[in-house]
């Protein structure tokens, strides 16, 4: 059965390592690229206490691959600005055309 302490364990290696790890050696240069070694190793701590509640690796791995599918949302989402600004400087328009029905036309 899982505990408090299972759940607390991820958040405190995560701020302990973003403080000690990243933002007191790099300062505000962290989110260029150390700030990436505190989440994989929460994501580290987390399988490990998943594991130790009993949860097979291959659960685990299934979990991951299902989040692999939202960093193209993520992606797009963040380029959604800049490719509104691209749509309106090229002038690209969609034609407008009458809907087309089924059956014999009308007259």
């Amino acid at each position: 059965m899982p505990s408090s302490a299972d759940a607390v364990v991820p958040i405190l290696v995560v701020s302990a390592v973003l403080v000690a790890g990243t933002l007191a050696p790099f300062g505000l240069d962290a989110p260029d690229g150390p700030i990436r070694v505190p989440l994989v190793m929460c994501a580290m701590t987390a399988a490990l206490v998943a594991m130790k509640n009993g949860h097979s690796r291959s659960a685990e791995q299934r979990a991951g691959q299902g989040v692999l599918s939202y960093p193209p949302y993520a992606v797009l989402d963040h380029a959604r600005p800049a490719l509104s600004v691209l749509h309106r400087i090229s002038g690209y328009e969609i034609e407008k055309t009458r809907p087309v029905t089924a059956g014999p036309t009308a007259r």
